[in-house]
């Protein structure tokens, strides 16, 4: 019987999958790391650098182990998930206002990056005029005070229970936004909301007020 460390289940719990497939893709992707070090005349920090920062390193184990596991289409959807939420998606239309939230949100910049991740993951946007539902999806409010910096808050779209999947269900959203590198609150909130925090401010979700 296999023992697996933390990291390699909690990888699989994240992306659904047996923990082989990720034991797996960890071990290959080592083996190309080192592969590629040697043969270039990079230094060891630089090569870190480069190739390893922790979350590309992470979404490249993932990509291989959900490939090995017959799952293409899921593992090119995480790396376009990762991509977009480190801004270095190679195609990136603008958000033009009234999809994804109410125009008077459309400048907040988490709202933005939110709604840039979720469209990433091929999650559908409400369109908006601030009055009238032109076209149903999901919808992406600030959290709108100062108590939850960085929160924002994520109304899923009308069809996500019936969708199946990585972005399945309304859990779906969290899932998106969790490999995103964005804390989550994983019950609903009142109205059926879900809360997730931006990646700078996870250390420290629920400051003390100041005096």
């Amino acid at each position: 019987m296999n023992t697996y460390s933390p990291g390699v289940l909690e990888l699989a719990e994240q992306i659904g999958l047996e923990p082989e497939h990720v034991a797996e893709g960890l071990r290959l992707a080592c083996r190309s790391f080192n592969h590629v070090q040697t043969a270039t005349n990079m230094t060891v920090e630089q090569f870190l650098r480069a190739f390893t920062h922790k979350r590309h390193s992470v979404a490249i184990v993932a990509n291989i182990a959900l490939r090995r596991a017959g799952r293409r289409d899921d593992a090119l959807l995480l790396m376009d998930i990762y991509k977009a939420s480190v801004g270095i998606a190679p195609h990136t239309p603008p958000i033009h206002t009234g999809i994804g939230t109410l125009p008077e949100h459309h400048n907040d910049p988490l709202v933005q990056d939110a709604i840039r991740i979720l469209t990433a993951a091929g999650l559908p946007p409400i369109h908006t005029d601030g009055v009238h539902e032109l076209r149903p999806g999901f919808q992406v409010l600030p959290a709108g005070c100062g108590e939850l910096p960085g929160f924002v808050f994520i109304a899923p779209d009308p069809g996500a229970k019936g969708r199946t999947g990585f972005t399945g269900g309304d859990l779906g959203y969290l899932a998106v936004m969790r490999w995103a590198g964005w804390g989550v609150i994983t019950e609903a909130l009142p109205g059926g909301l879900y809360a997730a925090c931006h990646p700078d401010y996870r250390g420290n979700p629920f400051p003390a007020p100041t005096s």
